[in-house]
């Protein structure tokens, strides 16, 4: 099902590059939120992350003729909407060292109500909660992309400039971190 989706959007992608108008504001409806939910993860300022979408997609339309074929059109606007972003976010830090910067990922896990009212669980889900205040921004966007986002690792490395195997490491090193800080105490049980 999913292969099926982005082979849609692949011809999708061609069409628009062609000219098709319908293209475009097909991939415009179905991006425009994914495209604003994801920039929402690095900043809370809605207004600033309406601008950038709005800026991606109008630099992909006026562009369209410099565009070439792409393999994942998710990745591509994913790419596109964290440059905008973070190119803005240097503007706004021009007297700051900006490799000492790393902008703030936020997320959210969504949890089911029944899960919560079980006192076990409870106690991981706080576990989790402050565990997850503790870690890295990079270890919640690896989180986001493979978990939420449901990315491939090759995609991942695209999105976080890093390679295959190091973006293995931060995932492998963070879960098995999460599994750690939320397993149960055993001395407290019964």
């Amino acid at each position: 099902m999913r292969e099926q989706k982005i082979t849609y959007e692949k011809k999708l992608w061609i069409l628009f590059l062609e000219g098709d108008e319908e293209a475009y504001a097909e991939l415009y409806t179905t991006y425009v939120n994914i495209l604003f939910a994801y920039g929402m993860h690095f900043t809370t300022n809605r207004e600033v992350v309406k601008d950038c979408v709005q800026d991606v997609f109008t630099k992909l339309y006026v562009n369209r003729s410099r565009l070439i074929p792409i393999e994942n059109v998710k990745v591509y606007l994913f790419t596109t909407m964290r440059n905008t972003l973070f190119n803005l976010f240097k503007k706004e830090v021009e007297h700051h060292r900006l490799d000492l910067i790393e902008p703030a990922f936020h997320i959210e896990f969504p949890v089911e109500h029944q899960i919560i009212e079980q006192e076990q669980l409870t106690e991981q889900k706080k576990k989790l909660e402050e565990f997850m205040k503790k870690i890295t921004s990079r270890q919640k966007e690896v989180l986001y992309y493979r978990f939420v986002e449901e990315l491939s690792f090759e995609d991942i490395c695209k999105l976080m400039h890093m390679n295959y195997q190091s973006v293995r490491n931060l995932l492998h090193r963070t879960i098995s971190s999460i599994r750690n800080a939320t397993k149960p105490d055993i001395t407290s049980v019964g």
